[in-house]
């Protein structure tokens, strides 16, 4: 089964040749990091031999991971830290926002012969990885030497459980290499069980990203520059969108304006290659926009659309929304964070397909801290409801973060047994 995933993995990589290239006409960097992808990673020899690697999919994970990286640093200080990422974006967030780690680089293929050249570069002595993201090649040479591999912040969700147990053997021995998960919930654990780990190698600590989104929005934050741009009108942030669902936003925002002529929807998309394409969306809609990457060099004193083109800007956005919505959820992808504009307690939309986080979508739904709605005209009524009501509005982001607040902790017990695996190394 292990020859025929490193075959289907070979054709799947050709295949997507004509993808790539499109993606880099497009502004994506995939083909310049080609080098990489094959286990081209420059290495200083015997200087970080015993590493603590710590792998994070893209630009959610590594701030996910940044609060753990930063504890085991300083409780191991002489260990080194590289960091890898399997998107260019999560590596370029990477470089700025954790200083600790030594390299940083993408993550090689999952092929026998790069993820055998990058390991005997590392020799680490534990690899950290950031929710569910599963390389069978490169556990199974980590499992070889007996090297730690440990899931932080593992799920499993209904819909990727039905997806791995159709190769429920092959998972099986994927998983025999992974010495602990670090489960977010009881029901990923359990789903984590019955695809054949063991019950002592799966303990349920909870979600080490509440503890990040709560110790962040507790720390002071200097202005954002685009602050005095926003003042005193409404701010609908839609984050993360993805094609169709800028659309859907413009669309609603031009309702909205007839009763509240003030308001300015920020559009984030996920993929920054896209924005040109966002752009065209909001012309066509006849509205005035700006992009963040050019102000105030290109200036509106009124827009009605902010196009946030930057990495790792969102976070200060939601601080200064009056509603928030989170993309990839009208779209079908599966959603995207939604802790960011909870910890600041701004009310919260999402569209019908959160399947990537139904615990928290769950937690807040049930805690009547967030609303889900199912299409345009849901999300035009809720939206228009909100901005109505104010003092309701801002209730229902108060039990959104009481809620965060009563999962707290999660972190500290996530260190601690990391800590105890990497003290048996």
């Amino acid at each position: 089964m292990s020859v025929l995933y490193t075959f289907i993995l070979i054709g799947a990589g050709i295949a997507s040749l004509p993808y790539l290239l499109w993606r880099c006409l497009r502004g994506a960097t995939y083909l310049q990091e080609l080098s990489e992808r094959f286990g081209g990673v420059s290495f200083s020899h015997g200087t970080l031999q015993g590493c603590l690697w710590f792998h994070a999919a893209s630009v959610g994970e590594v701030q996910g991971l940044q609060p753990i990286i930063a504890a085991l640093h300083d409780r191991f200080p002489s260990r080194p830290v590289v960091l890898s990422t399997f998107t260019p974006a999560g590596k370029a967030l990477a470089r700025k926002v954790v200083p600790q780690a030594a390299r940083v680089f993408l993550l090689p293929l999952d092929l026998p012969w790069t993820v055998r050249k990058i390991v005997r570069h590392l020799r680490p002595s534990a690899l950290i990885v950031q929710e569910t993201e599963l390389w069978p090649n490169l556990f199974r040479e980590l499992g070889r030497l007996q090297v730690p591999v440990v899931l932080v912040n593992g799920r499993i969700s209904p819909r990727s459980f039905r997806r791995y147990a159709r190769v429920r053997p092959f998972m099986r021995r994927v998983l025999a290499n992974v010495s602990l998960i670090v489960a977010q919930s009881d029901g990923s654990a359990q789903r984590f069980q019955r695809l054949g780990v063991p019950m002592h190698k799966v303990q349920v600590m909870g979600n080490t990203n509440i503890d990040r989104a709560l110790n962040q929005a507790e720390q002071s934050a200097p202005s954002h520059p685009m602050a005095p741009l926003l003042a005193d009108r409404q701010v609908l942030v839609a984050g993360s969108t993805h094609e169709g669902e800028e659309a859907t936003l413009l669309s609603v925002s031009q309702r909205l304006r007839a009763q509240h002529p003030d308001l300015c929807l920020v559009l984030a998309p996920r993929h920054l290659e896209r924005v040109e394409a966002v752009a065209r969306h909001v012309q066509a809609y006849k509205l005035s926009a700006i992009r963040r990457s050019r102000y105030p060099s290109e200036s509106n004193a009124r827009p009605d659309v902010v196009i946030l083109d930057t990495l790792g800007e969102l976070v200060a956005f939601y601080r200064l929304c009056t509603v928030a919505f989170v993309g990839g959820s009208l779209a079908p992808v599966g959603g995207h964070n939604i802790l960011e504009p909870v910890m600041f307690a701004k009310p919260l939309l999402f569209g019908p397909h959160m399947h990537h986080f139904p615990e928290l979508a769950n937690l807040l739904r049930n805690a009547d801290g967030a609303i889900q709605v199912c299409d345009e005209t849901g999300l035009y009524t809720q939206i228009a409801h909100l901005l109505a009501n104010p003092t309701e509005a801002a209730a229902m982001g108060q039990r959104a973060l009481r809620a965060l607040g009563s999962n707290r902790g999660a972190l500290q017990r996530t260190c601690e047994a990391l800590i105890q695996v990497i003290e048996g190394t």
